[in-house]
């Protein structure tokens, strides 16, 4: 059944949270889910409950975690100047926000006896957010956290008396092995058979063994575990979809960036996400790898993700053969290349005053081959590296530097491939929603305008810099603004098939 077939509407989403106006969400304090929660409370204020999945570390508290992992967050700077006071924002958001304490690694998210009573008998949607998107973890963490995790919270979901939706984030890139394909907004077959047999071996296998199925089988279909995790995740729900009777939604985003537009434009957060700033720049090579800079990526800004998946549950519903799933990417409406997203980076990066506190002033983006960015990063930090090593302390610099050299083999797959991921479902979806949650997908993206936003959003809420909004960039040396490619119903089926007409105006 399409969506078209549903009976949505703006009307049917705004009675929607009016009647289900207690959420269970998980992964609040990550980028997506933190995302989702701002765009609730800001834009959705018949909400009346939010229970937020927590886990504890150290000596902090739930309310401490709240307070400082949350609510400290820039992102909701905007919603706290609609308030006069810190107390009156307390008695009206902040109110609505019920911690529990658990972990998605644990049986029934090892939420307490009152806990899941409480969940159990008031909550109406669940929005698993909760995940690890590691590209290099281990086979069997990345089963924990991004299988057995969301196994884990539909079981708590079966026993919600009240529950009208459960949407399920997973990953475009669950079809990773299909490179270049247009791929529908649908579940296809496994590649290595049934998903049952593959859980049922898996969760039976010694350590050594799983870390050897991980090298020998995983990693020569898929790019890494966690696509590989989330995509066994969607077959097994697609599997047990009628046993579970629950109203599941998946909801598959591609690249998630910036925000384009709320709640403000270039709010992002965490280290990953500049990472996928700067991704690019160290892969490739001129001559070794020819076409990287021709081949479109798929990005997609976080709010415009945090819109589709509060619409999504909007169309929930038990009673379907299997669940509703919904593309959010822009690779079949207007993708960017890896040249033009580089050279954007780079323009402005060279362009910004360079603040004392860098590291470096000389910032410079080229491609290189693996092995000559191995030899290029060992003349650069080799001598650090190795003095690190002899010391004990500095564990958190080693995994760091760990990290940033493993980045261009990480990120590989990415890079050197092109997927176009079908948005029908989604944009029958934004059609019918009301102006809060309408993503503006159909739109598309000015790439020019967002870019520069982009770039700012890294320097100001991740660098901590101060933004000069009135810098003038120049992009004229080797690109021309990008025309967008409006979505009319002449050139609809067009779009939608990644036709070389439409995609080469980029």
């Amino acid at each position: 059944m399409s969506p078209s077939q549903y009976k949505i509407g703006s009307s049917k989403a705004k009675e929607f949270y009016s009647k289900n106006s207690v959420i269970f969400l998980t992964g609040s304090t990550g980028f997506v889910g933190k995302t989702v929660l701002e765009k609730l409370l800001r834009s959705c204020p018949q909400i009346t409950k939010v229970y937020l999945l927590i886990r504890t570390s150290g000596t902090k508290t739930l309310q401490d975690r709240v307070e400082h992992d949350i609510f400290a967050s820039r992102i909701f700077d905007t919603l706290k100047a609609q308030y006069s006071s810190a107390e009156e924002f307390h008695d009206k958001i902040e109110k609505k926000i019920v911690p529990v304490q658990g972990d998605i690694t644990i049986d029934l998210l090892g939420l307490s006896d009152e806990d899941l009573a409480m969940i159990r008998e008031d909550v109406n949607v669940v929005i698993n957010s909760a995940a690890s998107v590691s590209f290099d973890d281990p086979l069997n963490n990345a089963l924990e956290m991004n299988t057995k995790g969301p196994l884990r919270t539909f079981d708590v979901a079966q026993g919600a008396k009240k529950l009208a939706a459960c949407v399920h984030i997973s990953t475009c890139y669950v079809n990773a092995p299909m490179t270049g394909a247009h791929i529908n907004e649908t579940i296809y077959p496994h590649p290595f058979g049934e998903p049952e047999e593959i859980y049922a071996m898996l969760t039976k296998m010694s350590y050594e063994d799983i870390r050897n199925y991980e090298r020998s089988v995983v990693l020569k279909t898929y790019p890494n575990t966690y696509t590989f995790s989330k995509s066994l995740t969607e077959h097994l729900i697609q599997k047990r979809y009628k046993a579970l009777n629950l109203p599941i939604v998946i909801v598959r985003p591609s690249i998630v960036t910036a925000a384009q537009r709320e709640p403000v434009p270039g709010w992002v957060e965490g280290v990953a996400a500049a990472n996928k700033a700067v991704v690019s720049c160290a892969l490739g090579h001129v001559q070794e790898w020819i076409g990287i800079t021709s081949i479109k990526t798929d990005l997609i800004p976080v709010d415009i993700v945090a819109k589709v998946i509060l619409l999504s549950a909007t169309t929930a519903d038990r009673t379907l053969a299997q669940p509703p799933i919904y593309h959010v990417g822009t690779s079949c409406i207007n993708p960017i290349t890896w040249g033009l997203f580089n050279f954007y980076v780079a323009a402005y990066w060279n362009a910004v005053e360079k603040p004392r506190k860098r590291i470096s002033d000389d910032i410079r983006f080229e491609m290189f081959p693996m092995t000559e960015f191995k030899r290029r990063f060992d003349i650069r930090f080799g001598e650090q590296i190795r003095t690190l090593a002899q010391h004990k302390d500095g564990k958190k610099l080693k995994v760091r530097i760990s990290k940033a050299m493993a980045i261009p083999m990480t990120f590989k797959a990415f890079v050197l491939n092109e997927w176009f991921y079908d948005v029908t479902n989604t944009l029958t979806l934004d059609d019918a929603a009301p102006s809060e949650l309408k993503s503006g997908l159909r739109r598309g993206i000015d790439w020019y305008q967002y870019m520069e936003d982009y770039n700012a959003g890294v320097q100001q809420f991740i660098l901590r810099e101060k933004v000069d909004r009135s810098l003038m960039i120049d992009y004229s040396k080797r690109f021309i603004k990008p025309a967008l490619p409006m979505i009319t119903e002449q050139n609809e089926d067009a779009v939608h098939t990644h036709k070389p007409e439409i995609v080469a105006r980029l």
